[in-house]
Order: structure tokens, then C-alpha cells, then sequence
């Protein structure tokens, strides 16, 4: 009988809820504490970094945290947390937070300011969120680094503040370079991406998904809801290369560039709004390779010409090399906006003899282009046979272009939040007015 009531109260104890283990908080006021404790931190914990300046710390947060209890660096003070001269951030492992950290008077080391990876191991299910990175530029401009390099999968740059980078090299890039950096589920979500002067040549982009030698991987990266100020690098302020990524609901003003699906397959560019605001050199969206999406996006007061306009079909290279322009093949345009754009449709850009391959079976249907200071609407460098017009409102100097391919509804111009909208009722797409709100973008909280 003794021994069955032990068995009862040694069940009975095993039933019993354990014990919450409790996440510890760390403070740390110098690079050797921060070293020392990193090793430490478990699931929930938080290493928090004394208000200062901090000058001259490359840090390396690693660890492997939880979905519901992240490891979490952030700043003892969000904003007062000044990270200076020869310094930068790597993280890797899983479920790591970073927050309220600025990089400013200074510049990297490395090839990155922030890096999801440190040698071969890569970062997983982490977030970067309300950071600053201001003006961190090495002095020599040709010298290439990149602001955030994200590897890895299901990361997140979110709320953070990019302005002034002046030294060659992407303001943030995503990398598909190995098979634990593809199909990624990265989320580059309501950011302030801010001035950029020229760099005068290639290397100036504000974001590039993928590389060439990668671009027919999935890159799977979504980029929302994002505020792009005066991003003017270079002719691509987003290059995509990769297949399967989303451009979705972000703000484009007074940008000297392109969303340009330089490479890969499937990608979704929709429900942006593009402001030129009558700045010369503003553009649209640059289309190659097949089955890409552009729809429900407002273009509105840009001033590129050429390949730099609002919209812009190329021409492919027969066998293409990774590096060069496949062929447009299957793509669809419709239910886009384009109003007070110089020239807004140019098809077949790029012709010349090494680059002869037409645009194949490529529809541009439902849009409603109504830009009443332009004699021509649609700018052709070949033949367009491969090019379809269907249902479209189009509206020149000289009135409704006509024929079969066209509608004639009415249109009606609105004023919303300063802008004017071009409207009809069967084509065309009203922008999402509430995305010119730069609140809900960075600079960070702090800041506002």
C-alpha cells in the first residue's frame, strides 16, 4: 500500500505546472560586457545598451530565441543610443529582436552596416524594427558596402529610417546565395527610405532583391508599404532579381529612378503610388522577363523620358546571358493610372541588333492614361505585334486616342490631400491616399 501512494504523489507532482522561467534583462555599458553576456542570453532575455555613444564596436548578437520570447538587443533609451565611427551589427541564429539603435557619424568595416549572417551562419525569424541608419557613408564613394544585408529566411526590416547614403553599394539588399537563402518570406514593411544623391554609376540602388547568377531562384520577399524620398542612386530604386516577389502599397516622390524587374520571373508590382511632382528624370516601373504583374498603381506628374518613363516594356537578347535583358514574354499592365506623365508608355526599348526580341503576348488592358500636355502617349522603338491594347482610356493633347481597342467613358478629375486623381468608371485605379501619411512610416517613433 506504502509503495502504490508513492506512485500516486510522485504522479501527482509530475502533473504540477512547472515554473515560469523568468527572461533576465542586461544591461551593458562597454563592448566587453556586451561580448561576455551575448553567450548567455536565452529565449525572452534582453541585452540592453546604456544611453551614449558607442564608438567603434562591431557587435554580434547570436542566440537562439522563441517565437513568443525573442532574444531582444535594444537601446536603454530609443534614441539615445548612438552607434559611431568604425562599427556595425551582425546577427545569427533565430527569433532575434533589434530596437531603437542609430548609426550614425561613422561607417562600416565591413561589407554591412547590419548583416543577417555572420560567416556561414545566417540569421532566421528576426526583426530589425524603429532603427537609424543616418548618413553612415564611407568618405571614399567608390568603396561598396551595403547598409542592410538580409540573409536567411522569414526576417523583417520594419519602421526604421534610411537616409543619406552617398558611397557606392545598395542602401538595403536581400541575398539568394545559398539554399538557406531562398524563398525567403522577408518583409521589408513601412520604412523611410530618404534622400540619395547620384552616385553616377552602377551600385546606387536603394534596394536590390537577388543577384543575376540567382535571379531565376524564388526570392519570395514582400517590400510594403514603404516611403521612398528623393531615392535618386540610380536609374533603379528597386532592382528585382529574382522570381515570386510582391512591391506593394509603397509611396514613390520625387524619385530619379525605376522599379525595375531586372531579373526573374512572376513579380507583383501593386497598388503603389508614383509622385514625380514635375521633377525631371521621376519614372515608373521598368518591365523584362516573363510573367510579371503590374496593376492598380497611380503614376502621377513624372518627368523620365526614355528608359526612365512612366512605363517601360524593353527588348530582349536572343539566349541571354544571367547578366543581360531576357525577352518580355506574358506580361500583363492593367487597371494602372497615369496622369501629367511625360510620354508614359515606351515599348520596345533598347532595340538595336544584339537586342531584337519583341515583347510576346504582353496585355496592357483597363488603364486609364490621361495626360493632356503630351502630343504622343505611347513612344515605340520596334514593332508592337507582340503587344496587346485592350479596353484602355487613353487622353493626349489631342483628345481620346480612338479605335477598337479603346473606351470612351467619361472622365472626372478629384483633388484628395493636394493630389489630382484622373477617375472613370470602368478603368484606371484611385490610390490609397492614406499611404502619403508619413507618420505611419520611419524615422523612427522618437523622432516624430
Amino acid at each position: 500500500m506504502m509503495i502504490h501512494k508513492n506512485w500516486i504523489i510522485i504522479g501527482l507532482l509530475l502533473t504540477l505546472p512547472l515554473p515560469l522561467i523568468q527572461a533576465k534583462i542586461y544591461p551593458v555599458a562597454t563592448l566587453d560586457e556586451f561580448n561576455t553576456t551575448v553567450p548567455r542570453l536565452t529565449s525572452g532575455d534582453e541585452i540592453v545598451l546604456k544611453n551614449g555613444v558607442w564608438n567603434n564596436v562591431e557587435l554580434l548578437l547570436s542566440g537562439k530565441g522563441s517565437p513568443g520570447a525573442p532574444i531582444t538587443l535594444r537601446a536603454e533609451t530609443p534614441g539615445k543610443v548612438s552607434i559611431e565611427g568604425k562599427s556595425n551589427l551582425k546577427l545569427s541564429g533565430e527569433y532575434l529582436r533589434v530596437v531603437g539603435l542609430i548609426f550614425r557619424n561613422g561607417y562600416t568595416p565591413s561589407g554591412s552596416v547590419i548583416e543577417f549572417r555572420n560567416k556561414n551562419e545566417v540569421a532566421n525569424n528576426c526583426i530589425i524594427s524603429n532603427c537609424v541608419i543616418e548618413g553612415f557613408s564611407n568618405p571614399d564613394k567608390s568603396k561598396n558596402d551595403f547598409w542592410i544585408q538580409i540573409n536567411g529566411k522569414s526576417n523583417r526590416v520594419e519602421y526604421c529610417s534610411l537616409t543619406g547614403k552617398t558611397n557606392k553599394g545598395m542602401t538595403l539588399t536581400v541575398r539568394l546565395d545559398s539554399l538557406t537563402s531562398t524563398e525567403t518570406n522577408h518583409h521589408i514593411y513601412r520604412n523611410y527610405f530618404g534622400k540619395r544623391e547620384p552616385l553616377g554609376e552602377n551600385g546606387g540602388e536603394t534596394i536590390q532583391i537577388g543577384l543575376s547568377q540567382t535571379s531565376h531562384l524564388n526570392g519570395w520577399t514582400r517590400v510594403e508599404e514603404n516611403f521612398f524620398e528623393q531615392c535618386d542612386g540610380e536609374l533603379e530604386i528597386i532592382s528585382v532579381k529574382s522570381c515570386e516577389n510582391i512591391i506593394i502599397n509603397n509611396v514613390f516622390q520625387e524619385c530619379r529612378g525605376m522599379v525595375t524587374l531586372r531579373h526573374g520571373h512572376r513579380n507583383i508590382v501593386y497598388g503603389n503610388i508614383f509622385l514625380g511632382n514635375g521633377v525631371e528624370g521621376t519614372g515608373g516601373v521598368r518591365v523584362i522577363n516573363e510573367n510579371q504583374k503590374v496593376f492598380n498603381n497611380f503614376f502621377s506628374g513624372l518627368r523620365g523620358k526614355g528608359v526612365n518613363s512612366a512605363l517601360v516594356v524593353v527588348n530582349g537578347m536572343p539566349n541571354a546571358k544571367p547578366k543581360e535583358y531576357d525577352q518580355v514574354k506574358n506580361a500583363v499592365v492593367f487597371n494602372n493610372t497615369f496622369y501629367d506623365c511625360t510620354t508614359p508608355f515606351q515599348f520596345g526599348h533598347g532595340n538595336r541588333p544584339n537586342r531584337n526580341m519583341r515583347p510576346l503576348n504582353t496585355l496592357l488592358a483597363n488603364n486609364l492614361v490621361y495626360c493632356t500636355n503630351e502630343d504622343s502617349l505611347i513612344q515605340t522603338y520596334d514593332k508592337t505585334d507582340g503587344i496587346r491594347l485592350v479596353n484602355n482610356l487613353m487622353i493626349g493633347k489631342s483628345g481620346k486616342m480612338n479605335g477598337d481597342i479603346m473606351t470612351h467613358e467619361q472622365v472626372t478629375l478629384i483633388t484628395k490631400e493636394d493630389l489630382v486623381i484622373p477617375v472613370s468608371q470602368f478603368v484606371g485605379t484611385m490610390p490609397n491616399i492614406a499611404l502619403l501619411d508619413k507618420s505611419k512610416y520611419g524615422p523612427a517613433w522618437w523622432e516624430k
